[in-house]
């Protein structure tokens, strides 16, 4: 749960309760609205924030502009690898720092004027700028908990609650208790809007059997759940809510292994796989990475299926046995294990040896950071509603790209995107950047992900779907209970 690690779909939720930094999520449409930024000002280049005077961690202590600044420089920290400091690279100065280039962290443009008012320059113009900095990434985090991410980073402990992290919150919830199967949030006395939130304990609980969660959800123990539980087995179809996601399944490259360094037999291995069948049985089947967005040009997808030429590129590329050899790692799911199988079969026809390795679920994402694989699996959720939020993380300097791609056509196309403030053509530079991706052979789309929530709207309001599938747990509250269509009140 230390927000400046913390990089799941579940560690997101939960942090809406307990961090917040300038700016926080919308609810409904998923824009920023402020938070700890009482007021700010921006002519492109500078934003000027005013700090509220009366935001505080749950201890009481207060959130100063020092607050703010002190995290984002130990997030860009050179010595450690935290996911999502690249997303400040468009601070001035950050970038440098954070790959070690400049070991000054006062060269990185994020200056206190005094206790309440930050003034941050950017190196150009960045549209969404205000959107990155409603990540948990970027909340105020208790001076004495920063370095605390060191030790939790790469780690899973929601799972094993014996050593794990507790926030010092700044949120509208704080923990009160946390164990294996419970995480309990009570309301946050201390919290600038505390007025505004009307639940008084939360309970999220873990390890449950999806039979559990069901009969739970059934009986009216549970609100909200997600597709964890069994669909069919729900009581009331009004209950399930199906939303398309900014998200998007998807398989890739470790480009630094040979032979997946080089570009043709990355090509030919494309080639071989029967997409149709490898994207069967999917509501929103994907060939390109960006879930199309309104206004964002349509490109040219991977779906071209040529037995024969994958064949012939092999053959023309002349492998020694060793570089004859596809290792694969998935988790350890029945489901991973048919995808696996159908690329294993596609992949053996022109000639080739498959490798399968199959990691526990908890033990997957940190094990694709390390190397000795050429093909993995991801499923990222966009953190914004913006076509960089997917693109950032094939970026060279990215703390994302578990791929090690670069291609300085590509870093080009997103730096000009950057500091293009007009939609239409911003969009048309991350279009040719994704283009770029696509052509390099470097990842297979499978599906766009749908949420699927399981929630009473009925008895609860401040909860709406939303292409991010992030609903805050400050605007979440309880109403009189709705009649169901087609019920007649005596």
């Amino acid at each position: 749960m230390h927000p400046q690690v913390a990089n799941s779909v579940v560690s997101a939720q939960i942090l809406t309760g307990l961090c917040e930094g300038l700016f926080v999520y919308d609810p409904y449409t998923c824009k920023p609205v402020p938070a700890l930024a009482e007021s700010w000002t921006e002519n492109g280049k500078t934003w000027k924030f005013q700090i509220r005077k009366n935001a505080k961690f749950e201890n009481g202590d207060l959130i100063t502009a020092h607050t703010i600044q002190t995290a984002w420089l130990n997030i860009l920290d050179p010595k450690v690898n935290y996911p999502f400091a690249s997303l400040l690279d468009c601070i001035k100065g950050a970038q440098n720092y954070r790959l070690g280039k400049n070991k000054d962290k006062n060269s990185v443009a994020i200056n206190v004027e005094n206790d309440f008012t930050l003034i941050v320059t950017l190196t150009v113009p960045t549209q969404h700028f205000a959107k990155i900095l409603c990540h948990h990434a970027f909340s105020a985090v208790h001076p004495t908990q920063l370095d605390d991410g060191k030790k939790h980073l790469g780690k899973y402990v929601l799972k094993n609650s014996k050593n794990a992290f507790i926030p010092i919150s700044n949120g509208p919830f704080k923990v009160e208790t946390y164990n294996k199967d419970l995480i309990k949030f009570v309301k946050n006395p201390k919290y600038w809007d505390k007025d505004s939130v009307e639940l008084d304990v939360i309970l999220i609980k873990m390890n449950m059997k999806p039979d559990d969660i069901t009969d739970a959800f059934n009986r009216g123990e549970i609100h909200w759940t997600n597709s964890s539980a069994n669909i069919n087995d729900i009581v009331g179809y009004n209950t399930i809510q199906y939303s398309p996601g900014f998200s998007t399944e998807y398989l890739f490259f470790k480009v630094e292994e040979s032979p997946l360094n080089n570009a043709e037999f990355r090509k030919a291995l494309l080639l071989a796989i029967p997409y149709k069948e490898l994207r069967k049985g999917y509501l929103l089947p994907a060939s390109t990475l960006i879930f199309p967005l309104i206004g964002y040009p349509k490109i040219k997808g991977i779906e071209e299926y040529n037995k024969p030429q994958a064949k012939q590129i092999i053959e023309k590329l002349n492998l020694n046995e060793k570089d004859k050899t596809v290792k694969i790692k998935f988790p350890d799911t029945s489901y991973h294990k048919e995808l696996a199988n159908i690329l294993k079969n596609a992949w053996t026809e022109i000639g080739l040896q498959v490798e399968l390795d199959f990691v526990n679920y908890s033990k997957y994402y940190p094990s694709i950071q390390k190397s000795g694989y050429h093909l993995a699996t991801m499923t990222w959720v966009g953190d914004f509603a913006d076509p960089i939020a997917f693109l950032e993380l094939f970026k060279k300097s990215s703390g994302l790209n578990d791929s090690k791609w670069k291609n300085d056509d590509f870093e080009k196309l997103i730096m000009k995107a950057n500091s293009e403030y007009k939609q239409k053509e911003r969009y048309e530079l991350l279009a040719e950047a994704e283009q770029i991706l696509l052509d390099s052979s470097v990842i297979i789309p499978i599906s766009h992900s749908p949420s699927i929530n399981i929630i009473d709207l009925s008895t609860l309001s401040g909860w709406y779907s939303n292409p991010l599938n992030i609903h805050p747990f400050k605007f979440i509250k309880f109403v009189p209970p709705k009649m169901l269509p087609g019920i007649v009140k005596r």
